[in-house]
């Protein structure tokens, strides 16, 4: 068998080409291995009830009994009201504002210049003062002139006047010519052409009279309407003063002097305090309630709790189509010591005593599902009721059915549930 030499080797190359980097190793230092880390799954524990899941549930358990104990178990102290049949005042309540039914919105015929405003809001005026002045100085000379033409138709009225007077001298001296030329004619001393002169006079004279009595006709048409005239221009003229047209308070002033009034513009607003009313309004269901002369009671907003009695004057035959309200005028027996129109108070009108009404409180009314309920004892606990309502009286709210006499209800509904346990502390009506 042959040697091959070294060179010709092939494993002696790759040993040669392996030297050189077990060299270059040899000059770093060499890595640390570690050892794999065999993880071994632990031993199963025996399957058991777990002791704190066991405690939660029964913690869980008490807490409900206790929570059902102290709902249902425990009394709860209320107040009853045991349900009997009374007499029963019902009543009907509105909003409503003063007005009033006696009111004057002074203003001015004329446009002009306020100069003079005697009285001002709260003052109390009477029929004729005057209550305000329009500067009229063109009035005033406009009147002046009307008296001046009537002057002078007056005096030309005179003087055809005594024109006519003079026309009728004329004429019965003319006549009583013609009568003597007549009789002078008739004897033989007179002659025809005399007597025709007195006939052309007389008839003369007769025209003459009849044109002077047209024109005192005339003077005196003129005379009659100079004398309108200054009555037109002095009513104008009054019509810059201007008066109180009722007795009243004067609750409101818009202008001031040195003001331009128009005959569109208001000047002060006068109400007769005594016309006072409080227009309340009221659903048109209760109309057939109401009548003139019913007692009513008036609350003024913002005046504490002071009551006002006054009565029903008048109902309005009109209804609101949109609102479906009608007003009622009530007049107060006596007004606040501050009043003001368009003030918002509340009328509450008694419509009269009722005997044999089963009635509630309005507080111990609650709702459920949109109706009207009560809370009532049954054997010691509290039982839901639904009731139908009727009117109202005060506090009280008749109940038409879903109660009876002797039923036992609680007075305050806020707190209560189905089935809840009561401690009695019994009222009575």
């Amino acid at each position: 068998m042959s040697v091959l030499p070294l060179h010709d080797r092939p494993d002696a190359i790759t040993e040669a080409q392996a030297a050189p980097r077990i060299d270059a190793r040899a000059d770093t230092q060499p890595v640390e291995e570690k050892p794999e880390r065999v993880f071994k799954r632990p031993p199963s524990r025996p399957k058991r009830l777990d002791r704190t899941l066991l405690v939660g549930a029964v913690l869980a358990v008490a807490a409900c009994v206790s929570v059902l104990a102290l709902r249902y178990a425990v009394p709860h102290t209320v107040d009853l009201l045991t349900v009997t049949s009374s007499r029963f005042q019902p009543e009907l309540s509105g909003p409503g504002v003063l007005d009033a039914t006696v009111r004057a919105n002074v203003g001015s015929s004329l446009q002009g210049i306020v100069t003079a405003l005697p009285f001002d809001r709260n003052d109390v005026v009477t029929t004729g003062d005057v209550i305000a002045e329009i500067g009229a100085h063109d009035l005033s000379a406009g009147r002046d002139a009307a008296l001046a033409s009537r002057e002078a138709a007056r005096k030309a009225v005179e003087a055809t006047a005594a024109d006519v007077t003079r026309m009728q001298a004329t004429l019965e001296n003319a006549r009583r010519t013609l009568a003597r030329q007549s009789e002078l004619l008739r004897s033989g001393v007179g002659t025809q052409s005399a007597y025709e002169g007195a006939q052309t006079t007389v008839r003369q004279a007769e025209a003459d009279l009849a044109k002077a009595g047209s024109a005192l006709l005339q003077a005196e048409a003129q005379d009659a309407a100079a004398a309108a005239n200054v009555v037109a221009s002095q009513a104008l003229l009054d019509k810059s003063v201007i008066r109180a047209p009722i007795d009243g308070v004067v609750v409101s002033r818009t202008l001031n002097p040195g003001d331009v009034a128009s005959p569109s513009s208001v000047i002060m607003t006068i109400v007769d305090p005594a016309s006072i009313v409080l227009s309340a309004r009221f659903d048109e269901s209760v109309i057939a309630r109401l009548e003139p002369g019913q007692m009513a009671t008036i609350r003024f907003g913002g005046n504490g709790e002071a009551l006002y009695r006054g009565t029903v004057r008048r109902i309005a035959r009109e209804v609101d189509q949109e609102t479906r309200e009608f007003t009622v005028d009530i007049a107060p027996v006596r007004l606040p010591p501050n009043w003001a129109l368009g003030q918002r108070g509340t009328a509450v009108i008694d419509l009269g005593e009722v005997p044999g009404v089963l009635a509630v409180p309005v507080a111990s009314i609650a709702r459920r599902d949109g109706h009207a309920g009560v809370w009532v004892e049954s054997e010691g606990r509290a039982v839901w009721r639904f009731v139908d309502l009727g009117r109202i009286g005060g506090t009280n709210v008749e109940v038409l059915r879903g109660l009876a006499t002797g039923d036992t209800i609680l007075l305050s509904p806020e707190d209560a549930f189905t089935w809840m346990r009561i401690a009695s502390r019994e009222r009575t009506p």
